[in-house]
């Protein structure tokens, strides 16, 4: 496995940790809306992510080949609205219904859904080790969302639920713009891929009040979220997922959800009992199950089919 392309794609996860507690924090203190927080995220990051394929020399060549393949910029919606937009969203919904931890956790089901996918589109059944990995993700939010008491549900149902949305929309984020960065320069790809999600994200919640994402006791929340968050975590992800396989790229970023269970500990005093957290090592070992198979393979000498 490429030793760059790992660091690359554990710094995004890193990244991605810190901005689920950076908006855990800021709702706290504020009272604008998930919508709010996706528009201006993905606006900004859009800009930045122009401004860098512009410095790159890019640009023109990237306008060129959207003139030379219609459906690209089709293509480029589908992955902003459906995947980033939606993805976004639900995450930070999920994380103002109940915190930063439970929502990382339940949205890196995300591994699973792509083995389901996968499998149905190829018309096969999952492998032995795809299928530990949806019983250990199903087990473990399970667990993670019940601690143990089938009477008693530990996690907010608003919370479960776009967790689980999250999930579905990162999972079209995870694969999707594979293909797409075949086509165009990445930076561009992701820049287009936001204007078109924050476009769409504002006609469904105009923001009106730009002055409020710059109050002091935000501003460290905002820049964490969209520059950390965003630039640096999506820039870091697609760059790794260039060199490696989508399985290889989402157990790598397994630190995710860890930093952000060990974080919240320590920032927001979040405390799970037994049962949940052996529900969140469910998880963690369901992400890392197919592409540890996967790796071992690739190291005997075993073709991955």
């Amino acid at each position: 496995m490429d030793v760059f392309a790992v660091l690359l794609v554990i710094t995004a996860g890193a990244m991605w940790a810190g901005c689920g507690l950076a908006a855990q924090d800021f709702f706290s203190r504020s009272s604008l809306t998930p919508m709010d927080l996706t528009v201006f995220r993905m606006f900004c990051a859009g800009v930045i992510m122009m401004a860098l394929t512009i410095a790159r020399g890019n640009f023109v060549k990237s306008i060129r080949i959207l003139k030379d393949h219609p459906f690209l910029l089709a293509k480029l919606s589908f992955y902003g609205i459906i995947g980033l937009m939606l993805m976004h969203w639900t995450y930070f919904a999920s994380i103002e219904a109940g915190n930063a931890a439970a929502a990382t956790v339940i949205q890196y089901t995300c591994p699973a859904i792509v083995i389901l996918w996968t499998s149905f589109r190829k018309g096969r059944l999952p492998g032995t080790a795809e299928a530990a990995s949806v019983i250990l993700a199903i087990g473990g939010v399970f667990l993670l969302v019940t601690g143990g008491n089938l009477d008693r549900i530990m996690v907010p149902a608003d919370c479960i639920w776009l967790g689980l949305a999250s999930a579905v929309f990162f999972a079209v984020c995870a694969v999707y713009p594979k293909n797409l960065m075949a086509f165009s320069d990445g930076s561009f790809v992701l820049s287009i891929g936001m204007f078109c999600g924050a476009a769409a994200a504002f006609a469904a919640d105009p923001v009106t009040d730009i002055g409020a994402f710059f109050h002091r006791d935000i501003i460290m929340d905002i820049f964490w979220i969209v520059i950390c968050g965003t630039v640096v975590a999506f820039t870091c992800y697609n760059a790794g997922l260039r060199r490696l396989t989508e399985t290889e790229a989402s157990v790598t970023a397994t630190v995710e959800p860890a930093i952000s269970v060990i974080a919240s500990y320590f920032l927001f005093s979040e405390m799970f009992n037994v049962f949940q957290a052996v529900g969140i090592i469910l998880i963690l070992a369901a992400i890392a199950a197919p592409g540890s198979e996967h790796m071992l393979k690739k190291r005997l000498g075993f073709q991955h089919k």
